[in-house]
C-alpha cells in the first residue's frame, strides 16, 4: 500500500508540475474531547451547529471515522505522524516538563507538506511535549500560537506548579490566559493568518482548539454564556462552530475556498468517566461532559464512545455534495491520503499504519472498501482491534485512574459493529472462527517497535 501510495503522489507531483495547478491549501481542525454526538449534524438535539452542518451537506460526513486511541497525547500524535504513538513511546497525556515527547526523527504532515512548497502554521493545543526538540516548530510548523498543554493543568483539576501560557512561537505571549479567551484567541490568530496567504503558495493551517475538554463551565466568552438550550458545553461547542464560520469566511474573502481543504474531527471521545478531581472546582457537573450517541464508553477507555468522532471533509469539486461515508476509517489515514492529494513524498525510513482513503472520500470506491486491521492502543497497551465490522477487545482489570474515574473492568469481548454498534452484546462464544481470527491479529500488534 505504501508503494502505490508512493507512486500515486509522484504521478500527482509531475501533474502539478505539468499543468502549473496550485496544490490545495489545508486547514485540519482537531477539538478536544468531543463527542460523536457533541453536532447537530451528527444527532445532537438541541446543541445548534450550522456551520459545521453546512460543510456536512456540502462535503462528506463519516460516521465510522475511528481514531486510534481515546486519549489525547497518542492520538495526536498518531494524526500526525500515521503511526500507532507506541511506535514513539507516547503511551498517554503528558505532563509539562515529561521527558516524553514527540521525537524529532519522526515526520509530521507539517513536515511532510514543506518539503513540497508548503507554509505551515499550528494555532491551539499541542500537548506532544515542551522540550525544543519536542515543540511545533522543531515539528514542521513556520510558526506556532497556542497552549502546549490542556487548559486544566492547573489546581484544583491537576497538582502541577508550571504556569499555564500561550506561547508565540517559544515566546509567552499571554500568561494564564482565561478559559473563556481560548476560542476568540485561536480565531483571531487563525484569521490573521489566512488574511497573509497569497494564491500561489500552499498554506497547511493545523488549528488545534483546546475546547470542549473540561472544565467547560467557564469555557465560553461572555457574549456566548447562555446561547444555547445545551447548556455550559453547549455554549462552548455553538460559539466553537461560529468561531469556524468565522474562519472559512476569511478563506473566501481571499479567494482561496475553491481551492482549500477542509477537515475537522476530535482527538478522542467526551470525558464522561472523569475522575473527581475534574470537579474540584466546585462548578464542574457530570452533564459537561459531551455525549457519544449510540456508542458505549468514554474517553480514555477503547470502547467505541472513547474512539468514534465526528469526520468532515470539504474540497470542492473533489469531495462529493452530501455524501455520508459508512467505510471504516482511522485517523491514521490522514496523513497518507494527503500525501496523495498533494503529491507529496511519503516519509522515508517510518512504517506508516496508516493508508489512503483518498478514494472512499472522492466518491471513487466501492460502499465498503478493504481495509487494513485498525488497533486501539491505549495506556501502553494494545486493547482491541478492528477488522471490517467485527472488534475483538481485551482488557486487563485497573487502567488509568486519572484519566477514567476507577479504572477499567477487565475483559475479552467480541463485537459485530455493524449489528451492534453500541457493543450491548459480547458474541465471544457464538462465532469461534472470527475469534480465532481476531485474537491472532490482536497478538500481533505491529505497534511496539519503531519500524
Amino acid at each position: 500500500m505504501i508503494r502505490r501510495c508512493f507512486g500515486v503522489a509522484m504521478a500527482l507531483l509531475f501533474a502539478f508540475v505539468a499543468c502549473g495547478q496550485q496544490r490545495p491549501n489545508i486547514i485540519l481542525v482537531l477539538a478536544d474531547d468531543m463527542g460523536y454526538s457533541d453536532l447537530s449534524c451528527y444527532g445532537n438535539p438541541v446543541i445548534r451547529t450550522p456551520f459545521l452542518d453546512r460543510m456536512a451537506r456540502m462535503g462528506v460526513r463519516g460516521t465510522n471515522y475511528v481514531v486510534p486511541s481515546p486519549s489525547c497525547t497518542p492520538s495526536r500524535a498518531s494524526l500526525l505522524t500515521g503511526r500507532y504513538a507506541s511506535r514513539m513511546n507516547l503511551p498517554a497525556p503528558i505532563g509539562p516538563g515529561s521527558p516524553l515527547g514527540m521525537p524529532d526523527r519522526e515526520v509530521t504532515i507539517a513536515e511532510m507538506l514543506k518539503g513540497v512548497g508548503y507554509s505551515t502554521a499550528m494555532i491551539g493545543k499541542w500537548h506532544l511535549g515542551d522540550h525544543p526538540a519536542n515543540h511545533p516548530m522543531a515539528q514542521g510548523f513556520d510558526s506556532y500560537f497556542g497552549l502546549l498543554y490542556s487548559h486544566d493543568y492547573h489546581e484544583p483539576y491537576v497538582k502541577t506548579d508550571t504556569t499555564l501560557r500561550i506561547f508565540r512561537d517559544h515566546a509567552a505571549a499571554v500568561v494564564r490566559p482565561a478559559d473563556s479567551s481560548l476560542v476568540e484567541l485561536y480565531t483571531r490568530e487563525a484569521v490573521n493568518y489566512i488574511g497573509r496567504q497569497r494564491k500561489g503558495k500552499p498554506f497547511f493551517l493545523y488549528l488545534a482548539h483546546n475546547m470542549p475538554h473540561l472544565p467547560v463551565a467557564f469555557a465560553s466568552s461572555s457574549a456566548n454564556k447562555g446561547r444555547s438550550d445545551g447548556g455550559a458545553l453547549g455554549d462552548v461547542v455553538e460559539q466553537l462552530d461560529s468561531s469556524l464560520g468565522v474562519v472559512w469566511r476569511a478563506v473566501e474573502a481571499a479567494g482561496l475556498a475553491d481551492n482549500t481543504i477542509f477537515i475537522f474531527s476530535s482527538d478522542n471521545g467526551p470525558w464522561i468517566e472523569f475522575p473527581e478531581r475534574m470537579s474540584g472546582d466546585g462548578a464542574t457537573k457530570r452533564w459537561h461532559a459531551g455525549t457519544a450517541g449510540i456508542f458505549r464508553g468514554s474517553k480514555g477507555q477503547s470502547y467505541e464512545g472513547g474512539v468514534r468522532e465526528p469526520f468532515i471533509v470539504y474540497w470542492k469539486g473533489h469531495t462529493p455534495v452530501g455524501a455520508m461515508v459508512t467505510s471504516m476509517i482511522s485517523g491514521l489515514d490522514v496523513l497518507p491520503t494527503l500525501a496523495e492529494w498533494t503529491g507529496a513524498p511519503l516519509p522515508r525510513g517510518r512504517t506508516l499504519d496508516g493508508q489512503s482513503v483518498s478514494d472512499v472520500l472522492l466518491g471513487k470506491a466501492d460502499r465498503h472498501p478493504a481495509h487494513r486491521a485498525i488497533y486501539y492502543y491505549n495506556n501502553a497497551v494494545c486493547e482491541a482491534v478492528r477488522l471490517g465490522d467485527w472488534k475483538y477487545r481485551e482488557v486487563k482489570a485497573g487502567g488509568d485512574k486519572g484519566i477514567v474515574g476507577g479504572g477499567q473492568a477487565g475483559a475479552k469481548e467480541l463485537f459485530n459493529l455493524s449489528w451492534d454498534p453500541s457493543e450491548r452484546t459480547n458474541v465471544i462464544g457464538e462465532f469461534p472462527e472470527k475469534l480465532r481470527e481476531l485474537k491472532e491479529l490482536f497478538d500481533r500488534f505491529p505497534g511496539m517497535t519503531e519500524n
